[in-house]
């Protein structure tokens, strides 16, 4: 056992009760309400794609991908994950070919109070502030793309509506659009 200083005690006491202060109501405010929203920017084919933290759990290093033999599209695979099989989406529509593990691809593990699934990403860039009033309507795309999609900012981000996703690929969740707790 290490042996501690009383001061080195106390900071390490007073750090863990700040890291287990629940997340500031800052966190509840959702793309619908037009105010600032954290997005992970990722690339997901040739598309740079904006996915609200809300509802990202964590983005996971894999290493391989298990197919699933005669798995429908979106559907590329499952990864074991903390213990269980998740699920893994392939939602790049410019993709060509199967999906291909690099160095730089990640799995952005996905749910609402639970996890439903994870998403490939390409890469991962950054972490973004955004409104709704920066979203533009998408053109010119297919009317099921466009029910997953919140609009596109004037640096041709599409932002994903992650609820919507959850309610298509996980439909007992029942997202409401309200960031998980």
């Amino acid at each position: 056992m290490i042996d501690l200083s009383t001061s080195a005690r106390a900071v390490l006491v007073k750090r863990a009760r700040q890291l287990a202060q629940p997340v500031v109501d800052a966190g509840h405010h959702s793309l619908a309400s037009g105010s600032g929203n954290s997005v992970i920017v990722v690339r997901i084919g040739d598309e740079r794609v904006g996915i609200a933290l809300d509802h990202t759990t964590e983005v996971y290093r894999v290493n391989e991908l298990t197919p699933i033999p005669g798995a429908r599209p979106p559907i590329v695979g499952v990864i074991a994950w903390r213990g269980r099989v998740l699920t893994v989406l392939d939602i790049a529509h410019t993709r060509r070919g199967p999906v291909v593990i690099t160095d730089a691809t990640r799995i952005l593990v996905i749910g609402k109070r639970t996890v439903s699934f994870g998403i490939v990403a390409d890469d991962v860039e950054d972490i973004q502030e955004l409104s709704t009033l920066d979203l533009k309507p998408v053109e010119n795309t297919s009317p099921a793309r466009l029910a997953i999609i919140r609009g596109m900012t004037s640096d041709a981000l599409v932002v994903l509506d992650v609820a919507a996703l959850i309610a298509l690929f996980a439909p007992n969740q029942q997202s409401t659009g309200v960031p998980r707790e």
